[in-house]
């Protein structure tokens, strides 16, 4: 049988251990004490150092931002169209069956400057900015999500007089697209769909979860010159097409008046999300254009949009990036002269 531990020890071994057990019952309360007072310093210091912070947040967030005046950055191409109480800026160029132009998340009207010039012996050519992008409105309470744009794009349409359009989107341009397609499948006649966004990486899920004031800095920090920057480079194929001039460019719309209150509902609202469902809702005839960067490249965008989109017609283009109407214009002009011809 086995014996207690305490029945092994010696009457000088229990009296040490009754000596420690004295030493702790008079010492718990004065020790608990002390504790619950560091305790009490580390929190309150905790929340003075986390209560700092989101003071100097608040400060990085809203430090001075220089704007320009709209008038001092239109083109001689520039028109402007009210849409639902809202300035939409917006080029209208060639003659012939009419088509809309919708550009990417970093991109305004500027993004079609090769493409236009292409297609204006055979088409009607609309590309306008979308609502807080480019040169147009940009209310800091605007409804920003792609289903919103896709019905702003109907109501575009109509304040242009137009019953019917093919529709041309570049990356969340042909998400717009898409869903102005499935609104409205009677209003449209085909869509041109490049590199549209349904799956792109979404990222962090933190990213779509910003609150205030990080989604002011995000929007800050996408609107610097050297996120642009490496945002081109990684778009690019040809690295070497992205210039001093092309970046500046693009710089413009960020110091338009309230870019920066758009930029930062939109990283609440719309952030890094996928559209998954909306392909295959899609009713009308459909080019997918693709850029193929290489044997590293699997495509597996393209093949599955191709494969969801019902009447759709996938078209590659060989050494291209994201950009192909920066890149490979020419091609993807004949490509889609060829398509609506």
């Amino acid at each position: 049988m086995e014996c207690c531990f305490f029945h092994t020890l010696d009457l000088k071994s229990h009296i040490v251990l009754f000596y420690f057990f004295v030493f702790f019952v008079v010492h718990f309360f004065e020790w608990r004490e002390v504790f619950m007072k560091r305790a009490k310093k580390i929190i309150i210091g905790t929340l003075i150092a986390l209560g700092l912070l989101y003071v100097i947040l608040i400060i990085v967030a809203y430090l001075p931002y220089k704007t320009t005046p709209i008038e001092e950055l239109t083109g001689k191409d520039s028109k402007f169209i009210e849409v639902n109480g809202n300035t939409v800026h917006y080029t209208k160029q060639g003659t012939g069956k009419p088509l809309i132009l919708v550009h990417g998340f970093a991109g305004f009207t500027y993004t079609w400057r090769y493409l236009i010039p292409l297609l204006t012996d055979h088409f009607t050519l609309y590309a306008y900015d979308v609502l807080g992008f480019g040169l147009s409105d940009k209310p800091a309470d605007g409804e920003y999500d792609m289903g919103p744009h896709g019905e702003f794009l109907i109501d575009f349409m109509d304040a242009l007089g137009l019953p019917s359009a093919t529709l041309v989107g570049h990356s969340m341009g042909g998400i717009i697209i898409a869903y102005a397609s499935i609104a409205a499948p009677e209003r449209v006649d085909s869509l041109v769909m490049i590199e549209p966004g349904f799956y792109n990486d979404p990222g962090p899920a933190f990213l779509n979860y910003m609150f205030f004031p990080l989604d002011r800095i995000m929007a800050r920090q996408f609107y610097t010159r050297s996120m642009r920057e490496r945002f081109f480079m990684g778009s690019f194929y040809n690295k070497s097409l992205v210039t001093d001039e092309i970046i500046d460019a693009y710089m413009i719309p960020t110091r338009t008046p309230n870019a920066l209150e758009a930029m930062t509902q939109m990283m609440g609202t719309v952030g890094l999300k996928q559209y998954p469902g909306v392909t295959e809702q899609i009713t009308r005839p459909a080019l997918l254009v693709w850029g193929e960067r290489g044997p590293d490249d699997p495509m597996e965008q393209a093949t599955r949009i191709n494969s969801e989109v019902k009447e759709c017609k996938l078209v590659t283009i060989p050494e291209s990036g994201h950009y192909i109407q920066e890149e490979k214009a020419e091609e993807l002009a004949q490509i889609i002269k060829e398509y609506l011809q």
